[in-house]
């Protein structure tokens, strides 16, 4: 069994219209995904407002999932789960969270 981590999501947002959530490309990489929830804990694999497949990396070279839509406010938490296709296997990194 591999002993891989998923790397730790850096979470942005400017000016608190939308965020970015990304990771750094490592060789192996073919896939990085988001989910996650506004303000609310996700309980299970199937309890979340957003979820995206991202297949590329952006212009910078990291793997980026972006939402222009939300509007966040002082407190509000980003709640997530991600996930790395690393050489063929899905990784996950539970739990996460990002507060604004």
């Amino acid at each position: 069994m591999s002993g891989y981590q998923v790397p730790t999501a850096r979470v942005t947002s400017s000016e608190r219209r939308g965020f970015e959530v990304s990771i750094d490309d490592e060789p192996g990489i073919s896939l990085f995904a988001f989910h996650g929830s506004l303000n609310k804990r996700i309980a299970d694999l199937n309890d979340q407002t957003w979820a995206a497949d991202i297949i590329g990396k952006d212009k910078d070279g990291r793997w980026t999932y972006t939402n222009r839509d939300v509007e966040l406010k002082d407190g509000d938490v980003i709640y997530y789960w991600t996930t790395v296709r690393y050489n063929g296997r899905d990784y996950h990194r539970m739990n996460q969270s990002a507060g604004f």
